[in-house]
C-alpha cells in the first residue's frame, strides 16, 4: 500500500526542489517580510558572509538557490545510500525544501548557503558514521562541521552543550565522547588561537560567542506566522509525530543502526527548535532545522497508510504554495 507514496520519481522531486528553491529566493529578495529582513547576530564568520554578501547581493541570492538544490537532493539522497528505510524513498527532499524555505526564510543568503552546506555534511558524516564504518574520523568530522555552526549562527551556540550529551545518547562510550567533545570545540580553538597570534586575547572570541548568545535580535517567531502558516507548521509537527512514534514502537521492521540514525536526528531536531527560544534567534534557524527533519519524516511515509500519507504530503505542498504567495503580500 505504501509503494505508490515512496515511489514518487526523483525528476519529479528535483524539479519540485528548484521550483522552490527559485521561486521562495526571488519572493525573499523582491519582497522580503519583516521577520526575514531581520539581521543576523555578528557572529566571527558570519559577519564576513554578511559583508561579502553586502558587495555581491545578486550572486548571493543565486549561490543559496543553487545550494539549497545541492544540499536538497543530498540529504534525500541519504536514507537511499545507507538504507535507512525500510522500502525506496526519497521524500526527504521535498520536506527539506518546505521547511528550508517556505515557512518563513531569510534575506542573509551567504549565511544561509555556508550554514546549509556545513548542516549537511555534518549530516552526511554522521549518518556513515553510525550505518557504516562507526570510524572515529567519520564521528570526528561531523562534530568538526557541527563546530562551525556557531560561527555563524549566534544561537547555535547551545550546540557546545547538547551536543555531547546527543553523542552519550547514541554512542554510550566514553572514547566517543572525547572525540565529539574535541573535534566540536576545534573550529572555536581554531578561531581563538588566530586572534591570538593577531595580538588578541586568545579568549575573547569565546567571549564574543558566549555574547553573541544572549543579544536580543529583533526577530519574533509568533509574530512571523500568519494562518497558513501555522497549517503549514502543523502537518509538518504531524508527519514529525508520526514518524518519531514509528522509531519507538516499529522495533521489527527498522534496523537498529537505523534506528540510531533516528533516534539522534529526532533529539537534535528538538535541541535545534528549541533555539528558537533564545534571545539571538533569527529565521535563519529553519534551514537547520530542515535537516533533521528531512531524515525522519522519510519513515512516516514508507509506514503509514497510502491515503494518510498523500493527504498529508498533498496538504503540506499546499499550504507551502499558498503560504508563499502570502508572504509576498
Amino acid at each position: 500500500m505504501a509503494r505508490k507514496v515512496v515511489q514518487h520519481r526523483i525528476v519529479d522531486l528535483t524539479l519540485l526542489l528548484i521550483v522552490v528553491a527559485i521561486a521562495t529566493t526571488l519572493r525573499s529578495a523582491l519582497w522580503p517580510t519583516d521577520s526575514e529582513a531581520v539581521a543576523n547576530v555578528a557572529t566571527p564568520i558570519g559577519s564576513v558572509l554578511q559583508s561579502w554578501q553586502g558587495h555581491i547581493p545578486v550572486l548571493s541570492a543565486i549561490l543559496w538557490a543553487f545550494t539549497m538544490c545541492f544540499v536538497g537532493l543530498g540529504v534525500g539522497r541519504l536514507g537511499v545510500r545507507y538504507s535507512l528505510y525500510p522500502a525506496y524513498t526519497i521524500m526527504g527532499i521535498p520536506v527539506f525544501a518546505v521547511v528550508a524555505a517556505c515557512v518563513v526564510g531569510s534575506i542573509e543568503y551567504m549565511v544561509l548557503a555556508a550554514a546549509a552546506l556545513v548542516m549537511y555534511l555534518a549530516t552526511r558524516s554522521m549518518t556513515r558514521f553510525i550505518m557504516r564504518t562507526e570510524r572515529f574520523g567519520d564521528l570526528s568530522l561531523a562534530m568538526f562541521y557541527l563546530g562551525m555552526l556557531p560561527l555563524m549562527l549566534a544561537p547555535t551556540a547551545l550546540l557546545y552543550v547538547a551536543l555531547p550529551l546527543l553523542v552519550l545518547f547514541v554512542r554510550a562510550s566514553w572514547r566517543d565522547l572525547a572525540v565529539a567533545v574535541t573535534s566540536l570545540l576545534l573550529p572555536l580553538f581554531a578561531i581563538c588561537y588566530w586572534n591570538w597570534c593577531a595580538g588578541g586575547s586568545f579568549m575573547a572570541p569565546a567571549d564574543t560567542i558566549y555574547s553573541n548568545l544572549l543579544t536580543v535580535s529583533e526577530y519574533r517567531f509568533f509574530e512571523s506566522l500568519n494562518f497558513v502558516t501555522i497549517i503549514l507548521i502543523g502537518v509538518v509537527i504531524v508527519m514529525i509525530a508520526c514518524a518519531v512514534a514509528l522509531t519507538v514502537s516499529d522495533r521489527y521492521s527498522i534496523k537498529s543502526k537505523t534506528r540510531v540514525v533516528l533516534r539522534f536526528n529526532s533529539l537534535l531536531m528538538c535541541v535545534l527548535m528549541g533555539l528558537f527560544a533564545l534571545p539571538s534567534a533569527t529565521s535563519a534557524l529553519f534551514v537547520l532545522i530542515a535537516f533533521p527533519v528531512a531524515v525522519v519524516v522519510p519513515l512516516f511515509f514508507v509506514r503509514m497508510g497510502v491515503g494518510f500519507t498523500e493527504t498529508l504530503y498533498r496538504l503540506m505542498l499546499l499550504a507551502a504554495a499558498v503560504n508563499v504567495v502570502l508572504l509576498a503580500f
